[in-house]
């Protein structure tokens, strides 16, 4: 085989992405069975199996996971062909991920601007823990990210440093509590080790009243009064309390918001790139979130 079919291609990553054929088939527009023959015939040219199917799903053979990584820089280099040709104006879909917290505070403030400017472009948001994130991007399955650094490795563009507070819901007490009772991200969230290691080297004795993958899993278990959290400022409602030294508690460090692009990133994820670093140089546009 002389040539790769980018729509063929295309459809290989719509699966791969979408978890399988029947989501990518109504990613891409097309029957299941147009997708499962498109990819069929592409393995068959190519004489090499790409994809293996068991009744957990679908995952790529070690050739596959190869082809990928080819496919998406052939279509990234298309649609930047085909924006240039038509005027400059990218097209196509970037993958943006960001912490959960991340998204009312620095995405919601710019998606207008951004799609007013660039309306052919479609943004798939994923939102995950920063670690998780990070090795995404190098792999190429996330365009851009918007994420908090880890500040004993930091990599990245940094866009701004952010404050950790300590937060409890008006009209609760929960700092007065012994052993402090904390809701918090996941093992693995960035905030959560400078957390622990405060409340340690100040003495203090604490536990995890609750865990949440998601802001409003957080904002629940906080607005019961059952327990505090710590919280980057920007995320932080503005009707809770802001706690400190008067309240028994320890200073905490701030956090590092970051900016990550992949190293094949299309016209349109540089564009969206751009609008975000925008975002954090006009500070009225940050402060209105």
């Amino acid at each position: 085989m002389r040539h790769l079919d980018t729509e063929s291609l295309g459809m290989l990553i719509a699966v791969v992405d979408n978890g399988g054929f029947t989501a990518a088939a109504e990613r891409v527009g097309r029957t299941q069975s147009a997708v499962s023959a498109r990819i069929a015939q592409l393995e068959e040219n190519l004489g090499v199996r790409l994809l293996e199917r068991s009744r957990r799903g679908i995952s790529l053979t070690e050739t596959g996971e190869r082809l990928v990584a080819h496919a998406r820089r052939m279509l990234a280099f298309e649609s930047e062909a085909l924006a240039d040709l038509k005027g400059g104006t990218p097209e196509g879909n970037v993958r943006l991920g960001m912490p959960d917290d991340y998204v009312d505070a620095y995405f919601t403030p710019v998606i207008s601007r951004f799609a007013a400017a660039y309306p052919r472009v479609e943004i798939s948001i994923r939102c995950d823990l920063s670690k998780t994130l990070e090795p995404e991007v190098e792999r190429g399955q996330i365009d851009v990210a918007l994420f908090t650094r880890d500040l004993n490795r930091p990599t990245g563009e940094l866009l701004k440093r952010e404050k950790l507070l300590w937060l409890a819901a008006r009209g609760h007490r929960p700092e007065r509590q012994d052993p402090l009772p904390l809701a918090l991200f996941p093992t693995g969230c960035r905030a959560r080790p400078h957390i622990a290691a405060a409340l340690d080297t100040a003495g203090l004795r604490w536990r995890v009243a609750c865990t949440s993958s998601s802001q409003g899993g957080i904002y629940s278990a906080v607005e019961t009064g059952l327990c505090l959290t710590a919280m980057a400022e920007c995320a932080a409602p503005p009707e809770w309390r802001r706690l400190g030294a008067a309240d028994g508690l320890p200073p905490l460090p701030d956090l590092e918001i970051g900016l990550l692009l992949s190293p094949n990133a299309s016209t349109a994820a540089r564009r969206l790139a751009d609008t975000l670093r925008s975002s954090f140089a006009t500070p009225s546009v940050v402060a209105a979130a």
